[in-house]
């Protein structure tokens, strides 16, 4: 079985690009009016491309619609566009993610339990950041996920953090306002970033300093920042004795080597303050360019090259 992408996805949002049968065209190239299947029959009168973009879906009668692996194609198509759901479908069969196999037993899509799981395989493929937190090492940090024990080592630094480095979410950022923040407020804190986690919203690392072996500061890797366009955000909170143009660097080429990858997403945006002189060199270096949107200012976006 070869990947067609010329076949398309099916209205009802079967994978007509992986189909085994060679000789098909596809649902959309054979369908002749009056002659084609409910669902595609109702996704024409109403003008849609799939029954991805239909407000009546969940409610629908159609039977094959509630299939558990066609919910979850149609929920990446909706959240992503249909020719991301197509891209993916081609990495992960280059990737030996089966949808049909030769001998007709259920494809790796099928055998999984629960919509959200083939939804997980299809978005990132069998590196899933949020099955598995990835951990990475360069020239001078081990990065791995946060966890609770770092909190005291945290606290010296985000205890004391001037405004413009500060980059975390609104419920850390409210807790270290003032300088007087604690071990346990630090602790509520690193308990939201691991809750987030939990809901597959974002992942937080600890960059630990590997030859002083302690933590010196986080990174966040935000890919629900805005899934249609396929755009993250990296969060880069570093002590100010790493707030240089070296050791930013060294975690946006981290971002070019692994994270578009793993992560999949296509845009990179990072948030560097008109003061930020350092990660401003490090940023403009790496080929991100200023891209303000919506109420966000002051940030800087890169294309992935993959």
């Amino acid at each position: 079985m070869d990947f067609q992408e010329k076949r398309g996805i099916g209205y009802c949002g079967l994978a007509c690009v992986l189909c085994r049968d060679n000789d098909c065209p596809g649902c959309a190239a054979k369908y002749t009016e009056g002659e084609g299947c409910s669902v595609t029959e109702c996704a024409m009168k109403k003008g849609l491309d799939g029954c991805f973009g239909c407000v009546e879906s969940d409610s629908c009668t159609e039977s094959m619609l509630h299939n558990k692996r066609i919910k979850a194609f149609n929920r990446y198509a909706r959240e992503f566009g249909v020719d991301a759901l197509i891209n993916r479908l081609r990495v992960n069969y280059e990737n030996g993610i089966t949808y049909h196999t030769p001998d007709k037993t259920p494809g790796d899509y099928d055998v999984l339990e629960t919509e959200g799981e083939i939804y997980q395989l299809l978005r990132y493929g069998r590196n899933d950041p949020y099955a598995n937190c990835p951990e990475f090492d360069t020239e001078h940090f081990h990065l791995r996920q946060v966890r609770m024990e770092d909190a005291e080592e945290l606290l010296c630094f985000y205890g004391d953090l001037s405004k413009w480095m500060f980059y975390g979410n609104e419920m850390s950022n409210s807790i270290f306002a003032s300088r007087h923040a604690t071990v346990e407020e630090m602790q509520k804190c690193i308990a939201v970033w691991l809750g987030e986690y939990k809901n597959k919203f974002y992942v937080r690392l600890s960059v630990i300093d590997r030859a002083a072996e302690k933590a010196i500061g986080t990174i966040e890797v935000f890919d629900n920042l805005d899934k249609t366009k396929r755009k993250a955000a990296l969060h880069i909170d570093l002590s100010a004795p790493y707030e240089t143009q070296a050791y930013i660097a060294e975690l946006l080429a981290l971002a070019d080597r692994e994270l578009f990858a793993i992560f999949g997403f296509k845009y990179l945006v990072v948030r560097a303050a008109p003061d930020a002189v350092e990660r401003l060199a490090a940023l403009r270096s790496a080929g991100y360019k200023l891209h303000e949107f919506e109420s966000r200012k002051h940030y800087y976006m890169k294309e992935s090259l993959l």
